[in-house]
């Protein structure tokens, strides 16, 4: 197994073949963050930028003008919080086609500890007018998604985590912009990258105690008319998110201003990142895969009606 960012570094590789255009640049993380896959095989196309991630932006940028396609590599807690004004400037309102593979996103940094952690992330991306947001979650969404960000005049931020994921743990369903990995209902769990693998988890022991539930993982966070179209319908949707409690994709869903309840849980708020290993600090953060089954099992039990509304769809 792998980490999701070394997908991406083994696709870029193969797709730079019939594509002269692609450049990566990197933040001296290469053996980390995926990149080193593409440096190995097309040194001509990589540029290594040192620990300079404002200035690796703003190369990048000046590249993108100059009609190349830049790829820029670092871990997502430096991406998108050290260099936010390149982001700012320099991508959303120059309007540079730049992509930005940001590894170690999430709450899941290992041993790297607080500093290495992004937990806000999407808050800052999704602010950002002409700045798309993806979260891959397995190598299906990988290879959908590089093709996409190819032909798009947009620049994007792909949230990457650190956590391995083998070729094995390819979620069901066709990969798309939004993929339902169980059918759609109207009770509904949505989730996006990492998340969506413990969604899924979560979703199966609830099914095996006779609930059943949608679920929609998002890969293109903010393409909002498609979320909202996704769940057109829905009478109670359920967010589970590797993020901030606020400003991720819960509130994102709250912001479509839908008929359905909305209810998230994510980070919480006193959670500023630590040290450990995944499982660990998911179980000392209630974000276990037991935990949000029961936290779900719950919250639907407290909804009135909600026994009524299972029973219907059965």
């Amino acid at each position: 197994m792998s980490k999701l960012a070394d997908q991406i570094g083994i696709v870029l590789a193969e797709m730079a073949e019939q594509e002269p255009d692609i450049f990566v640049l990197d933040g001296d993380l290469a053996d980390s963050d995926g990149a080193i896959h593409f440096a190995q095989r097309h040194p001509e196309q990589f540029l290594m930028a040192g620990i300079a991630e404002q200035s690796m932006l703003s190369v990048a940028a000046g590249m993108a003008s100059a009609g190349r396609r830049p790829f820029v590599f670092s871990f997502a807690a430096f991406l998108c919080f050290r260099a936010y004004d390149q982001v700012r400037v320099c991508l959303s309102q120059s309007e540079q086609p730049v992509v930005m593979v940001g590894s170690h996103a999430g709450g899941l940094s290992g041993r790297n500890g607080k500093t290495h952690t992004a937990i806000n992330d999407m808050a800052l991306m999704l602010s950002l007018p002409k700045v798309q947001v993806w979260a891959p979650a397995d190598h299906l969404d990988i290879a959908y998604m590089l093709p996409e960000l190819m032909q798009s005049e947009q620049a994007a931020y792909v949230r990457a985590p650190r956590c391995p994921v083998g070729a094995g743990q390819n979620l069901p369903g066709e990969a798309g912009r939004f993929r339902w990995l169980r059918p759609k209902q109207a009770v509904t769990l949505v989730s996006c990258g990492v998340a969506s693998q413990w969604s899924y988890q979560v979703a199966c022991r609830l099914q095996r105690q006779g609930i059943d539930l949608g679920l929609l993982h998002c890969l293109h966070v903010n393409d909002v008319d498609g979320l909202r179209c996704q769940l057109d319908g829905a009478e109670q949707i359920f967010v589970i998110e590797d993020h901030n409690e606020f400003g991720g994709l819960a509130s994102l869903v709250r912001q479509l201003d839908l008929p359905a309840r909305v209810k998230g849980i994510g980070w919480p708020m006193d959670f500023s990142g630590k040290s450990g290993d995944d499982h660990e600090i998911r179980q000392a953060y209630g974000l276990s895969d037991s935990q949000l089954a029961a936290w779900l099992l719950n919250a639907l039990q407290a909804e009135q009606g909600y026994l009524d509304l299972c029973e219907g769809e059965q």
